[in-house]
């Protein structure tokens, strides 16, 4: 159906420079320019702007997803799981993305702890995005040579 679009608009303003810059990248890139900017920023370094305060966000939203899983694991071993499959897909996807998310900040946020981020997990979404394709496809398209995977050690 014209107009219509099965996921939410995500809108930003960019300046006239950093514009030309996104154009130019995605042109670049060969892909079109809302795949480049979703790529962009699911697979760039986040950077963290503050103090070690800022980390504490973090730190009450890890609490409070130890308490709903710490919930979850009770209703299980109880055998009254009260989610239905789509509201468990729904916190499963978010927790996932929570977890990513905190992943990268902490590393981003390395320098206010005087330590150096990880540089051996920089793609490490990428090879779990790759991991995941192989899966879909199945493990006939891996073994035939089709997709490889390449391992630095």
């Amino acid at each position: 159906m014209p107009g219509k679009h099965k996921e939410p608009t995500i809108a930003f303003r960019p300046s006239a420079w950093e514009r030309a810059i996104i154009e130019q990248r995605a042109a670049l890139s060969g892909m079109h320019k809302k795949d480049f900017i979703a790529r962009s920023c699911v697979y760039s370094n986040i950077i963290v702007v503050g103090k070690k305060e800022n980390i504490q966000h973090i730190v009450d939203a890890l609490q409070e997803m130890q308490m709903v899983m710490k919930e979850i694991v009770g209703q299980l071993r109880s055998g009254d799981f009260s989610l239905s499959k789509d509201s468990y897909g729904e916190l499963k996807k978010d927790y996932l993305a929570l977890t990513v998310t905190v992943v990268d900040i902490v590393n981003g946020a390395a320098y206010l702890f005087e330590k150096e981020a990880p540089q051996n997990q920089r793609n490490w979404k990428a090879e779990l995005e790759l991991e995941q394709l192989c899966h879909a496809i199945g493990n006939s398209a891996s073994k035939n040579g089709i997709i490889e995977r390449k391992d630095n050690s």
